[in-house]
């Protein structure tokens, strides 16, 4: 990415100048990557800087893999339809918060046995 980001910012084609209308043809590459990194951790990295060239270039595609289903599915290819949401699901792995359970105290007793009762969230089917 950090290559691509500098073709785009000394070489950039139609698509990346619709894409990175800030950073195409900009020139000095190097204060690019630096604002890039001082700016975003590594999922809003991949959403802001991950280009439809290198989608293509690396062929993503996203699965849908629904618990209720018995096969997955390619849900989006690499293609005009298919990057935003490639680049959201990629980005989406990437997300510290959006993989950690999400467990919760919901009730406690002090006074007496010193019990604590936890409540785990599910979060889209997927169990602990």
């Amino acid at each position: 990415m950090m290559q691509d980001i500098r073709r785009i910012s000394t070489k950039p084609t139609a698509e990346d100048r619709d894409w990175f209308p800030d950073i195409a043809g900009h020139g000095n590459w190097r204060e690019v990557l630096l604002d890039a990194w001082a700016d975003h951790r590594d999922e809003s990295f991949i959403r802001q800087y991950l280009s439809p060239a290198l989608i293509r270039k690396w062929r993503f595609f996203v699965l849908g893999d629904a618990a209720d289903q018995p096969h997955c599915e390619v849900a989006s290819i690499h293609n005009e339809r298919g990057y935003e949401k490639i680049r959201a699901a990629l980005a989406h792995n990437y997300d510290v918060g959006a993989n950690r359970p999400d467990i919760q105290v919901v009730d406690v007793d002090l006074l007496g046995d010193r019990h604590l009762r936890l409540q785990h969230k599910v979060k889209q089917g997927i169990l602990l």
